[in-house]
């Protein structure tokens, strides 16, 4: 139609959607990357160790309790080859992040698997700055509205 734009960006996607997606997913990249500069985890690995966590540490009660879980229920859970699983775990084992036995896979150090897991969880205001002061998100809305 004559005078028609057509859809506009607002009418493209949910702007919270959009931001909530990328907050999650920077949160998810840096406490990757910080994994892997901090203690060599790669994504696999790292997903895996918060896996056996996940899956073996219970906190509903006074004191948490560990259970070991197998190479299938971490396969099942993730939905990768059990192989992967159990090359992976062994990594794990060798680097002392998880411990193997004849009953299952159990977190070594459960304040290492904690420091990791809650890495996800940082807020906006743990993201890292840049000389500035900024963070590179807004960084990037700065340039945006100066029109660069």
């Amino acid at each position: 139609m004559a005078g028609d734009r057509g859809n506009t960006a607002g009418d493209l996607f949910d702007r919270d959607a959009v931001v909530a997606a990328s907050r999650g997913t920077g949160r998810l990249l840096r406490a990757a990357a910080e994994a892997r500069a901090r203690a060599g985890l790669g994504a696999e690995d790292l997903l895996i160790f918060l896996a056996v966590g996940h899956l073996g540490i219970d906190a509903t009660g006074e004191i948490p309790r560990m259970t070991p879980c197998t190479y299938l229920q971490i396969a099942e859970f993730l939905a990768v080859p059990r192989e992967t699983v159990r090359r992976k775990v062994g990594r794990l084992c060798d680097r002392g992040f998880t411990r193997s036995g004849s009953t299952g896979i159990v977190v070594r150090d459960v304040d290492v698997w904690v420091r990791q897991a809650a890495a996800f969880f940082a807020t906006s205001e743990d993201e890292p700055k840049s000389a500035a002061g900024s963070t590179p998100r807004t960084r990037v809305a700065e340039l945006r509205q100066q029109g660069k």
